[in-house]
């Protein structure tokens, strides 16, 4: 079995350290960034290289398109920013709805080329009045309806091409103007407007894996940050959303989360935290996860499973001319002005 934790790597190939590790500790998994991404033959080759040292650790990317794109030197990748296709969808609900499901087919299409198992999206926060540019644009807006309508069409996409989905940031970071990465959130947002955060990610409770939100609600738990919190993790998530599959927390290394490593694995074994996601390239942290952090029961009975999902693609790679669908794409960009 793999260990509970996704770890980053430095470069484009492996260092020696970074082969032996992964080979003795057989992560979970393994997230790329641009760091590691300069052609699509070397991404293949840094992946099969990863897989042959642990057969069982997948492949993750946080691959949403528009201002998050780790595959930027590439012009298969570009593609607008969701919220652009929320504008679109306003005026021609149609048109957004083909652009969106094109842009999910396109990019899960080229992840599943290289190999790569997980893509974490849909970004299902909603925006309200004082959302902090960095994730209002990464949403389909604040229409409940509207958001649930184009981000099936991300998870349709993705589905295809046997391509994992992980929704984020649950139980939703649109709630505040403060970016994570940089500083802790708190919300002192009331109970209801909270709630009303919840009904997008209610509704995709189905998707294996849920990516946590670092930031403190006040209404629900002044203590603890939700990644920490066993009321957020068991009360809202667990029994509120009826949710079963996996909870990752965002990645440990943003500066939303205050805590020291050792600290990190003391809350996440009593909150019930499945995997922790800590993008370092520290191997020192990682071994300590590894030592310290607890399989849960739900680690237990469902991270040998993923696998089979990928194994479900509905598509087949050599069937697909990917640039008629990129020629479609790009004509209706150009022919609507977007």
């Amino acid at each position: 079995m793999t260990n509970p934790l996704i770890v980053s790597i430095k470069k484009t190939k492996l260092t020696l350290l970074e082969e032996r590790n992964i080979a003795k500790y057989k992560p979970f998994g393994v997230i790329l960034f641009s760091r590691n991404i300069s052609k699509f033959n070397q991404t293949k080759k840094l992946i099969k290289s990863i897989k042959f040292l642990s057969k069982n650790t997948l492949i993750f990317i946080d691959q949403e398109g528009g201002m998050v794109n780790r595959f930027n030197k590439f012009n298969e990748f570009d593609f607008l920013d969701n919220y652009s296709y929320y504008k679109i969808f306003l005026k021609n609900p149609s048109l957004a709805k083909i652009l969106v499901y094109l842009k999910s087919f396109i990019t899960s299409y080229y992840l599943r080329s290289l190999d790569i198992d997980i893509n974490t999206i849909p970004v299902l926060d909603l925006p309200i009045h004082n959302t902090l540019p960095m994730i209002k644009k990464r949403t389909f807006g604040p229409n409940i309806k509207q958001n649930i309508i184009l981000n099936e069409l991300l998870v349709k996409g993705a589905n295809h091409f046997g391509i994992i989905p992980v929704m984020k940031h649950i139980p939703g970071h649109g709630i505040t103007n403060k970016d994570s990465h940089f500083s802790l959130p708190v919300s002192h947002a009331p109970t209801s407007k909270l709630n009303n955060h919840l009904k997008v990610f209610k509704h995709f409770n189905h998707l294996p894996l849920a990516m946590t939100a670092h930031i403190k609600y006040l209404n629900w738990d002044k203590e603890n940050i939700s990644s920490f919190s066993p009321i957020i993790i068991n009360k809202i998530i667990r029994k509120r959303l009826n949710y079963k599959g996996m909870i990752m927390t965002d990645d440990l290394m943003m500066k939303g989360n205050p805590y020291g490593i050792n600290d990190v694995i003391n809350l996440s074994n009593k909150a019930g935290i499945d995997i922790l996601l800590d993008c370092s390239s520290d191997w020192d942290r990682y071994i300590e996860i590894t030592k310290n952090f607890k399989k849960t029961l739900t680690f237990k009975n469902q991270s040998n499973s993923f696998l089979a999902i990928k194994n479900k693609a509905l598509l087949d790679l050599k069937s697909i001319n990917i640039n008629h669908y990129h020629h479609l794409y790009n004509e209706i960009i150009k022919l609507h002005g977007f």
